[in-house]
Formats: structure tokens, sequence, C-alpha cells
């Protein structure tokens, strides 16, 4: 069955609950928008999808399964989290080329490769400057460049999904617009995508479907019409806001009162 499914996952730690009995699925060529206040489990939720937090219940099967190899799963499931370090002077076509050790292709391939992910972001120029020296919008579009390298062929294994916490966060607007116009180029070619978000504009205007978390639990899920009303903003973001119809494209308008 190819999709990436959470079913019930719940993450306790001591009497903290963390996530508390959360189902949702992303299917290959969707984008799905996960929102929700700070502390409503939102990263918790990547690292439980990702391996990195394994759930107290519940279980996360990737292609229908849930025991691939850490190899097997590289090649499916690209993963950019909310901050990532990297204190060495590498060049930035040598990070965005860590990011094809899982694959089987020789160098000249995955130099084509890197190069056509740094295009994806906007991020060719920099391809010969030193990792240390970006700024941090700069970084964050390497290692998104880095983990679509990773992800960019097609594999036996099963379909491929891409999962972004918050990619947007370190960007200017017009490099917010490109990453999630890259999202949804992404989702046209099949791959399953799942963006946690803030923006609540953003999310209307470029995913398919909206995921909801608040305290660890699911509070709204289904297209960004049927999620972004003003009750459930008020109920979950304690927010005064009108609900309008976008001049240009066909979704919601978010409008603080």
């Amino acid at each position: 069955m190819s999709c990436l499914k959470v079913q019930n996952a719940t993450v306790q730690i001591g009497e903290k609950i963390l996530l508390d009995d959360v189902s949702l699925s992303v299917a290959p060529g969707e984008v799905v928008t996960v929102l929700g206040p700070n502390g409503a489990g939102k990263s918790t939720l990547m690292k439980v999808i990702s391996g990195e937090q394994k759930p107290s219940s519940g279980n996360v099967q990737l292609n229908g399964r849930n025991d691939w190899s850490l190899q097997q799963q590289a090649l499916m499931l690209g993963v950019l989290t909310q901050s990532s370090s990297l204190s060495f002077p590498f060049t930035v076509e040598e990070v965005v080329i860590l990011g094809r050790i899982p694959c089987s292709t020789d160098r000249t391939q995955n130099l084509a490769i890197v190069e056509a992910a740094l295009k994806e972001v906007d991020g060719l120029h920099l391809r010969d400057r030193r990792y240390t020296t970006l700024s941090g919008g700069e970084r964050q579009r390497v290692h998104m460049a880095r983990v679509l390298a990773q992800i960019w062929d097609e594999t036996d294994f099963g379909k491929r999904y891409l999962l972004l916490d918050e990619p947007t966060s370190a960007l200017d607007p017009a490099h917010q617009q490109l990453t999630l116009k890259m999202a949804r180029k992404q989702a046209e070619k099949g791959v399953g995508v799942m963006v946690i978000l803030h923006d609540l504009n953003l999310a209307a205007r470029y995913s398919d479907r909206l995921v909801i978390l608040k305290e660890g639990g699911l509070a709204a899920q289904g297209t960004p019409h049927e999620v972004l009303t003003a009750e459930t903003l008020q109920a979950v973001f304690d927010v005064d806001v009108t609900i309008s119809k976008h001049p240009v494209h066909n979704c919601p308008l978010v409008i603080n009162n």
C-alpha cells in the first residue's frame, strides 16, 4: 500500500503526553501541512515519522511496512529537520552530495543530481562557497537541496516522501514561496510531502490537506476550506480572524481582526 501512515501514535514521557493518539496519512502526490501552536506536538510527530522518536504506542508504516532497513528507508524518506547544524568548512557542493550516501549511483551522476537539486532551491550560485560562511536562510536552502538529492531517484522499494519541519522559518518571502512551490513540484512528480508551517496563508495556498494539532491531539483535519474556519482557529490558536476568499488563488485567506 503506497502511503505514509501514522496509526494511533502516542508519545508519553513521564507524566507528559507529547502526542496523543494521532492518526494521519500522506499519499504520493499530495502536500499535507501540519499546523498548531507551539507545544502542540508538531515536531514530535515529525520525529516519530522519521524514526528519531519511538512512540509509546501506535506505529508508522512506510508503503505498507515498518521493517525497512535504514538504507531502504533513506531512499524513500527524506527529512529536513527544523535546525541542521554543521561546523566543518565543507563547500556547499560537498554538503549536498552527503545526501547521496544511501544511493548506488557513481560520482558523475551524483554531481549532476547535486547541481539539479541546487537549482531547485535557487542555490546553484552557492555551489563553491564554504557552508560556514552562509547566512541562516542560505544554509536552510542548502540542507533542502541535500534532502532532495537523497530521494531524487525513484526506487523499487516504493513511493518517496519528503518531510519538511518549518522549512520557511529562516527564509525571506521570495524564498518562502520558492520552497513551497518546490514542495508542490515534488508532489506533481508523485512524491508525498508533509510540511510543518506556522503561516496559515502559506498553508492554505500550497496544501491539499491540513492537519491541526492542539496539546498533542488532533484538532482538525481536511482540506484548507474545511479546516480554516474562524471557529477552529479561535479554538486552537485563540485568535480572532475573518476568513475570506483569496482574490487570486482558490483558497481561503485568513485575516487577523
